[in-house]
């Protein structure tokens, strides 16, 4: 009786799982991708390349990952690539109202322009 209670229980929580919604957020390779970056600098492109199919993959479903955009944004900024790196700064402070203390200092700070709720960056 105790190992019928048992299975049904196992059973249970199988069901369960298996109803479970998907994650709010796209982060598809990304943490994998990071600790390789992490351990292996050389491993740059693979990183950057992990996070363009992330966000891609997340700008299809509305569902881009905080702090992805800001991430590769700084990739290009480290390439030399500010016009590039300014328009996913200004993505995700657009996406996420909360980064935009952080996002605003470093877009005025790269000479973009950011708007604060109530007047300009300071």
């Amino acid at each position: 009786m105790k190992r019928l209670m048992m299975m049904a229980a196992v059973m249970a929580l199988t069901g369960v799982a298996a109803c479970a919604p998907a994650t709010r957020f796209e982060w598809g390779a990304y943490e994998p991708a990071l600790y390789a970056y992490a351990q292996n600098p050389e491993n740059r492109e693979a990183y950057r390349t992990a996070l363009e199919r992330a966000i891609e993959a997340g700008r299809e479903r509305d569902a881009v990952a905080p702090g992805l955009l800001a991430e590769l944004g700084y990739l290009h900024l480290q390439a030399g690539e500010t016009a590039q790196a300014l328009t996913l700064f200004q993505e995700e402070r657009a996406r996420f109202p909360e980064s935009a203390v952080f996002m605003d200092r470093v877009i005025v700070g790269l000479g973009g322009q950011a708007a604060v709720a109530g007047g300009e960056a300071q």
